[in-house]
């Protein structure tokens, strides 16, 4: 039985806290290539809820900055 790898690791991330807890995350895939993953904390669960998902950081971390503000 083969083991499985672990399909990615967190390179960069930034969190905002403005009127609710979002964070975006760069994740390294599999041959190299890297996601960025908007995600906000449900309080209740304590656990990161996917929200979104870019190709490049200055998408991800304006709709992250949005959704913290509620704007979005």
């Amino acid at each position: 039985m083969r083991r499985a790898e672990a399909p990615m690791t967190t390179s960069d991330m930034v969190v905002f806290n403005y009127r609710r807890p979002v964070r975006a995350r760069r994740v390294l895939l599999p041959g190299g290539s890297g996601l960025w993953l908007v995600e906000m904390l449900d309080r209740q669960c304590r656990l990161w809820v996917w929200q979104d998902e870019w190709d490049g950081a200055d998408a991800a971390l304006e709709r992250a900055r949005r959704l913290s503000l509620m704007l979005d």
